[in-house]
């Protein structure tokens, strides 16, 4: 076998960290639901973590998966040698860096080896301040980028235009949805659901699974429901959710003061319930981390975000559920589902519309059903086995291109 077509290839995964706040966010829930579903016959992963709190690491010893946390700061300059050792231990193919020390520390190897590096984000410099250092490397070694990997639009458009990737090299990687999830829907009937949790069969249920906090475009959603709910006695609404611990609050919200308040952002969602009259009739429910029970119970679900940076995480798993959607025509959802195919988009903030959709997808079961049906074919495509087979031929691909050709350093 010649050195083109050698298999299996090693790829390097090096992430900066996982933040943890009670449930996996993107970069963690690929380590944890990704790495595994690759056959080792094609493709072994090496999975590191730069860095890793206590509680990641010990989240991470009870899984099957073995991670292992080079104890490195995003400063330390010893990161370099540590990621060369790695890819001279590993007999490394490919370098798929996640975050920005991992790509700053990696590409830099890169140009060292002539290793081909993949870099992945998942956010924007919102949280963070993009220093001028971060500034010039990105530029510099952007051409040292074989590929770059955003986890939705708006991660798309700040690899182009700020880390200035070019943008025929960037690709968008939607979350992945674990196998156990198509497993559980697999196992739950509606009727099942709602006896569990003492629902009518006869109701008509929307669901929203969600955050709380600014731009989740919730009192939007309650407001669209009172009008649904006047309407259709028959409606009802779940609001399944949990609230946000900011690690660092994005400057436009920094005047909020219910940002700081975790029972106030509740609060003011029981307050406003109760002025609309529509208390009874709405399902109030902090259970973000096992919504299964919601996403098989419910008829609809609802995603009414005012700003394009939030996940579409809930969004696809729902749909591995079979349940269509009614969305803000904006950032991952607006990516992933088409308008009247797996469900409805309406403009941000748009109340009345919001609520007209609601209606008319709710009096439609035949195109429930069709566009449920719909959701759930987009779903598989987005499982965690297609996504590894996306990759391994990323990774086959990637490497073919570059080996053969002598290192940067050599030459």
């Amino acid at each position: 076998m010649d050195d083109a077509s050698r298999v299996p290839l090693n790829v390097l995964w090096v992430i900066d960290h996982v933040c943890y706040d009670g449930s996996l966010h993107g970069g963690g829930r690929l380590y944890m639901n990704l790495v595994p579903a690759f056959d080792p016959e094609v493709v072994r992963i090496h999975p590191y973590f730069l860095r890793a709190s206590e509680e990641v690491e010990n989240l991470f010893a009870e899984s099957p998966l073995e991670v292992t946390t080079l104890g490195v700061g995003k400063y330390d300059p010893t990161a370099l040698t540590k990621i060369r050792k790695l890819c001279s231990k590993h007999d490394i193919d490919v370098m798929h860096l996640f975050c920005y020390a991992s790509s700053t520390f990696g590409r830099i190897v890169a140009a060292l080896t002539g290793i081909p590096a993949i870099i992945h984000d998942f956010d924007t410099q919102i949280y963070f301040p993009y220093p001028m250092y971060l500034r010039l490397l990105d530029r510099v070694l952007a051409s040292r980028t074989a590929v770059a990997l955003a986890a939705s639009p708006t991660c798309r458009d700040y690899m182009r235009d700020t880390r200035r990737v070019p943008a025929d090299r960037i690709q968008i990687l939607p979350h992945a949805i674990p196998s156990s999830r198509f497993q559980v829907a697999d196992s739950l009937t509606q009727a099942s659901a709602r006896s569990e949790l003492g629902w009518g069969s006869e109701e008509l249920v929307f669901c929203s699974v969600t955050k709380l906090g600014p731009d989740r475009g919730n009192e939007h959603l309650l407001r669209a429901f009172a009008r649904v709910a006047a309407q259709r006695s028959h409606a009802k609404l779940a609001l399944v959710y949990k609230p946000t611990y900011y690690h660092r609050v994005p400057e436009e919200y920094e005047s909020l003061a219910v940002v700081h308040d975790t029972a106030g952002m509740r609060r003011e969602l029981d307050e406003l319930m109760a002025e609309l009259g529509i208390a009874d009739r709405v399902v109030l429910a902090e259970s973000l981390d096992d919504p299964d029970l919601y996403y098989a119970a419910c008829d609809i679900l609802v995603v009414p975000f005012l700003h394009e940076r939030f996940s579409s995480v809930h969004l696809v798993e729902g749909f591995a559920h079979g349940r269509p959607a009614i969305a803000t025509d904006l950032g991952e959802q607006a990516e992933l589902m088409r308008d009247r195919e797996e469900g409805l988009l309406v403009p941000p903030g748009d109340e009345e519309a919001l609520a007209d959709a609601m209606v008319q997808l709710g009096d439609d079961t035949a195109s429930r059903q069709a566009m449920g049906r719909r959701a759930r074919m987009l779903a598989e495509r987005l499982s965690v086995d297609s996504s590894a087979d996306r990759l391994a031929e990323l990774y086959r691909t990637v490497a073919g291109a570059h080996r053969g050709a002598p290192s940067p350093a050599a030459t």
